[in-house]
């Protein structure tokens, strides 16, 4: 019967130790992102450029890790031509958003530049952040640069 009590004592304490554990990970899981226009953000630290080309139906990847205590992170995909299409899908540690495409920021120019924050002015989730260039519509070679600060 101790046997019984001390394993059943054992497993309430287990339970009580985990549980703000999974409840911290489900509420990180139903985050709401706010994807804005990002032109009016000023860059306020480093950011790795790529420069690089897509044709027709090609797909890119690049990824950022996200440091825990970051606000805000802007993406600007820019190709300068707007008669091309391109597109971007941003995947974060706890959910996929987009595709977004050239007027997804308010403006026509061959450039897509969005702002990224988490509702209430929280934290971003940590982690390693990956981004899809997509070529929807492109004639020939089309050049362009990305970068996230």
């Amino acid at each position: 019967m101790k046997v019984y009590r001390n394993a059943l004592l054992g497993l309430i304490v287990a339970a009580l130790l985990l549980a703000p554990i999974v409840s911290a990970q489900n509420s990180e899981k139903n985050t709401v992102l706010v994807i804005e226009p990002g032109y009016n953000f000023t860059h306020t630290g480093m950011s790795v450029r790529s420069i690089d080309w897509i044709t027709q139906g090609e797909t890119d990847y690049f990824s950022n890790y996200v440091s825990s205590g970051t606000t805000q992170l802007v993406v600007d995909l820019n190709w300068g031509t707007p008669s091309n299409t391109l597109s971007l899908t941003i995947n974060s540690p706890t959910g996929q958003y987009g595709p977004y495409y050239d007027s997804s920021d308010g403006i026509t120019d061959g450039r897509t530049v969005l702002r990224i924050t988490k509702s209430g002015g929280q934290t971003l989730p940590s982690g390693t952040w990956s981004f899809r260039v997509y070529g929807e519509r492109v004639t020939g070679n089309e050049d362009y640069t990305f970068v996230t600060y």
